[in-house]
């Protein structure tokens, strides 16, 4: 590619992150998040993510993330389904 045809892409950074700051509990869980989740918020979580091509995870998020969508999208009835594919 040519320098004159490249062309600068988005960089989105999505963190869940309680009001008071915090990304864990004590003990590193991050079960709390699952109880925010509503339609509406996976909805506008689906559109914010729906241009996204490439996703950068740090080495200890890794394995957790994959192993974890790829069970998601092996169930067909879990309203993360849709989400799973992407």
């Amino acid at each position: 590619m040519s320098d004159n045809k490249k062309t600068m892409r988005k960089l989105k950074l999505h963190v869940e992150m309680s009001i008071d700051g915090c990304i864990a509990g004590p003990n590193n869980e991050m079960d709390w998040i699952d109880f925010t989740w509503d339609e509406k918020l996976r909805e506008y979580d689906d559109r914010l993510h729906e241009s996204v091509d490439t996703i950068l995870m740090g080495r200890k998020m890794t394995n957790e993330f994959i192993s974890h969508w790829s069970n998601v999208l092996n169930k067909p009835d879990d309203p993360w389904n849709a989400f799973a594919k992407k």
